[in-house]
């Protein structure tokens, strides 16, 4: 039995099964829809090779970018020739070159304890100084070492954290060094007895001659551009130079997503002739046009630059028959060590003008041409395939409507078939009672 629309048969009366008649009737009507949602997933595919191209370009975008900000491929790394004396690390702007270290003190924070057991009087409080910051805390009744220890703790602003140890009350001054020196007043400050067990005191070093001193065991700006980590009183040596291997993983990123993008649109656009497969995207032009302008753009030269390296095969990267790109790392080191300067300008070098052109660097017109054809061919594009949809939605919408009213109209119409033919067959049924 079928049902629509508060109308129900069952082919009883004419032995014609009429709900089956009546699918396969709204079957050949729904074919318009069928051809517009197919038309839909295919524009939605497209959709989404679209997006990915899109995400795929940023990458290749930002990792440009990232070749002529002003710290690019400019890394540093600091090595100690012993460890266990002193480290270091370098930033971009660290100086090159090898430092003689030598660790006279270490830093210490000023730390001082009671007498084991000490006695706390309810009422009394203690006065901590640090930094001429000076905080009171006072005794509660039945307080136990611990509970004191953690108001204190729980303090804002005190100069000192507080533990308990071996039933002894102990204050560690929060600011390494001389300048962290405790300060102890308040009623409770005499009953308590606190002893200083270890006198806060600056590290101090010798750098190339020049001493140098630190609140903490590390040190900042003894060399320019490095942080200096003290570990115990030694001599050493500090070796800053470029970090050539980071320098080449920016490089590296660069290629990688470089390469991401011309692979993705390829075969987007690429027709098989041995599979007979097309790309989603094949024989779009927007793509392929923008995919060419990339190969031309990283073998193109970069004039004015009156320097050895002009072009990405001087240092290393070049160009296979497809597009895609090749880091030779022997050659790029031996470019970066020969003049890292001139490396840097061949990616980043800025004519000053608004638009690109040959004497901007390789990642600088690659950067510029990304983003341009992200944020207006691609943000285009995607415009108009999100109103093609909503339009296959709003035709989709309207023949679901008519489809209603169709289904509707067709039951209707068998339904009534199904009560002449019940009717006839029970008039004939009476007729022959009455001649029988």
């Amino acid at each position: 039995m079928s049902t629509s629309s508060g109308i129900s048969f069952s082919g009883l009366g004419s032995g014609i099964d009429t709900a089956s008649i009546v699918d396969a009737l709204m079957k050949l009507e729904r074919q318009p829809i069928d051809r517009i949602e197919a038309d839909k997933k295919a524009v939605q595919k497209k959709s989404g090779v679209v997006t990915e191209l899109n995400g795929l370009a940023k990458a290749l975008r930002d990792a440009a970018r990232d070749l002529y900000s002003p710290t690019a491929l400019q890394g540093k790394t600091a090595t100690s020739a012993n460890d266990t004396i002193a480290k270091a690390s370098a930033g971009s702007a660290a100086a090159q070159g090898t430092y003689n270290v030598t660790v006279t003190s270490l830093a210490a924070n000023h730390t001082m304890a009671t007498g084991a057991g000490p006695a706390l009087n309810a009422g009394e409080s203690l006065e901590i100084t640090v930094g001429g910051v000076t905080k009171s805390v006072a005794i509660e009744a039945d307080d136990t070492l611990q509970a004191f220890a953690d108001r204190i703790n729980g303090t804002a602003e005190v100069g000192a954290s507080a533990s308990v140890i071996n039933d002894r009350l102990v204050l560690i001054s929060r600011t390494g060094g001389a300048a962290g020196a405790i300060t102890l007043g308040g009623s409770a400050a005499g009953g308590l007895g606190f002893a200083t067990t270890q006198a806060g005191a600056d590290a101090t070093a010798v750098v190339n001659g020049l001493t140098v001193t630190g609140s903490s065991n590390t040190i900042e700006g003894a060399i320019a551009g490095v942080s200096l980590n003290l570990a115990a009183v030694g001599s050493t040596t500090i070796t800053v130079g470029a970090d050539t291997e980071a320098i080449q993983k920016q490089a590296q990123k660069f290629v990688d997503a470089y390469n991401a993008l011309i692979t993705n649109t390829n075969s987007a656009t690429k027709y098989d002739a041995a599979t007979k497969t097309a790309g989603t995207l094949q024989g779009d032009t927007m793509f392929t046009t923008f995919a060419s302008s990339l190969r031309n753009t990283t073998m193109s030269q970069v004039t004015g630059l009156g320097a050895q390296y002009d072009s990405l095969a001087q240092i290393g990267i070049t160009s296979s028959r497809t597009g895609e790109l090749t880091l030779d790392p022997t050659k790029f080191q031996d470019a970066l060590a020969k003049d890292p300067t001139a490396l840097r300008r061949l990616f980043g070098a800025d004519d000053g003008a608004d638009t690109s052109g040959s004497a901007d660097g390789i990642a600088r017109r690659i950067a510029q041409l990304t983003d341009d054809f992200s944020s207006n061919a691609i943000s285009s594009r995607q415009s108009g395939i999100t109103a093609n949809i909503q339009r296959m939605n709003d035709k989709i919408a309207r023949l679901e409507d008519v489809m209603v009213l169709r289904e509707q109209r067709l039951r209707a119409q068998f339904q009534a078939m199904e009560n002449a033919v019940a009717q006839l067959k029970g008039q004939g049924s009476s007729l022959s009672a009455q001649f029988g």
